[in-house]
């Protein structure tokens, strides 16, 4: 299963947020990751290779980051949210994690009550859990569409590393290849992609739509990666005509398939890279 987990929190005292807090919520999360078992831990905390989990900063109602120098007063609530799709971790998060969780929480020195924790996506739209199966054939029928157009929201800053710095573009190459990659490694062997993929979306996607798109620069409130800059905002995505796409023309039958499963992928799986300390978070519009 992959599975969306939105942990509602209430300020207890004034707060200050200095900064997206993505590590600290991280360095939580693993925390007690570790206490479950400390070699699903220790392979975590590895630096290279696809991670399956994403970790938020603090999010507004909305699902939007809190910004830096946001004040909050006690009462005040936000949300933070962790997204896993491998099953050893869903299982853990779902049974051994989030229905035991302690009454309080202390996020760089901040202190926090929690209240709850959802899966249900009817109680917050960045909570859900599904399957491989129905993220490539959903049960509703309005996610079944076959169209050669998606739109895909991006709530915090994305990015992609690219001769060792960030692009911060929505460039349908990077953003399907990112997206491409993880599902290549935890998706079910019957359901992985042909490698060709990451270049057909490269020369036959495009983007037909850019709405409130900008670029934020986050300075992370902790961690040795001290800054990073991402473009947030909705993006559509529209695959060529078969016509258009030349040499790619034999491959293209069944790539509107591909593109929606992998933009529903996204919600779980988060977009470019630093997904496991709050950026690209994303997903699709229906």
């Amino acid at each position: 299963m992959l599975k969306s987990a939105l942990i509602h929190l209430t300020a207890t005292q004034p707060v200050l947020i200095l900064g997206p807090l993505g590590r600290p919520i991280q360095a939580w999360f693993l925390g007690l990751l570790c206490q479950v078992d400390g070699k699903l831990a220790a392979e975590m905390h590895q630096p290279n290779g696809v991670r399956p989990y994403t970790v938020s900063t603090l999010l507004d109602d909305r699902g939007y980051p809190l910004r830096a120098n946001y004040r909050m007063e006690t009462g005040q609530s936000c949300w933070l949210r962790i997204t896993t799709f491998r099953q050893d971790i869903s299982d853990i998060l779902t049974k051994k994690l989030l229905y035991a969780l302690p009454e309080r929480l202390e996020i760089y020195k901040m202190p926090f009550r929690m209240d709850e924790c959802t899966f249900n996506r009817f109680q917050h739209p960045w909570a859900g859990e599904t399957s491989w199966q129905e993220i490539v054939n959903p049960a509703n029928p309005l996610e079944r569409e076959t169209e050669r157009n998606i739109r895909m929201m991006f709530s915090s800053p994305t990015a992609f590393r690219e001769q060792g710095t960030d692009l911060p573009l929505p460039l349908p190459g990077c953003v399907f290849r990112s997206l491409y990659e993880r599902w290549n490694a935890f998706a079910p062997a019957g359901l992985v992609l042909d490698s060709s993929w990451p270049n057909f979306a490269r020369e036959c996607v495009v983007v037909d739509e850019m709405t409130s798109v900008n670029t934020q620069r986050w300075s992370f409130a902790e961690g040795t990666h001290g800054v990073a800059t991402g473009f947030m905002g909705t993006v559509g995505f529209q695959l060529l005509a078969q016509r258009r796409t030349r040499e790619w023309a034999d491959q293209w039958n069944g790539a509107a398939c591909v593109l929606q499963t992998l933009a529903r992928f996204a919600f779980f799986a988060g977009v470019g890279h630093h997904t496991t300390i709050g950026m690209g978070q994303a997903r699709l519009l229906i």
